[in-house]
């Protein structure tokens, strides 16, 4: 069986952790080993802590070539401006898990990269193509021929059209829907219950059916 640490703690990284127990209950596969944690000390969930999120921790459990690990602090708050704690850690990118939850639909047409959490109840249609780094929520919806690029972010009940494209760390919020073909851009944010009908600039902010901008990632 293999290893996980998670690298994060309370919040997404919990929801992570939810995750591997789901996987587990359907077919032994992840020895969850703990966190990394730079606030946390005591237990998390009663998941030991590990130590802290640094180069020297995680080197000393890459010696385990059975130790994978899953990067948890990509949000609408730890954008791009916090992607140096991940890079500084120098992991190989194929010591990084992708956890599917056992009630997810993913077509087999689908190519799915490292670092990605699928949480509930997600359907995922032939002929897409999910990066490195992203977590895709409960319940959200990703159409065919959808493309979405590094640390993109899709939020619970989000649904992407067909041809979508979400580009490297965008950010669809909760209940979000956007029309087919239309593309996200590098790190924006589109809000909770937005309906996008164009295309959103790389850093902008929007929000309200339609969105419209309302300000910048930058």
């Amino acid at each position: 069986m293999k290893k996980l640490i998670i690298i994060g703690g309370y919040g997404n990284g919990t929801v992570v952790q939810s995750t591997v127990e789901d996987i587990n209950e359907e077919k032994q596969q992840w020895e969850l080993l703990g966190f990394l944690n730079d606030n946390e000390k005591e237990p998390i969930n009663g998941y030991p802590v590990l130590g802290p999120i640094d180069k020297e921790t995680v080197q000393n459990y890459l010696k385990d070539s059975n130790v994978y690990f899953f990067y948890s602090l990509i949000s609408v708050k730890l954008n791009h401006k916090f992607l140096f704690k991940l890079i500084e850690l120098e992991i190989p990118k194929n010591r990084f898990a992708t956890l599917i939850h056992p009630t997810a639909v993913v077509s087999k047409y689908a190519k799915i990269g490292y670092g990605v959490c699928i949480q509930p109840f997600v359907s995922v249609g032939p002929n897409t193509s999910i990066g490195n780094f992203i977590q895709i929520f409960a319940q959200s919806l990703i159409g065919h021929g959808a493309k979405l690029d590094d640390y993109s972010y899709v939020a619970n009940n989000a649904c992407i059209g067909a041809d979508v494209h979400l580009k490297e760390g965008a950010y669809l919020g909760t209940n979000a829907t956007t029309l087919e073909y239309v593309t996200l851009g590098k790190w924006s944010i589109t809000g909770i219950g937005a309906v996008v009908l164009k295309n959103v600039d790389d850093y902008a902010k929007v929000v309200g059916s339609p969105a419209r901008v309302i300000g910048s990632t930058k």
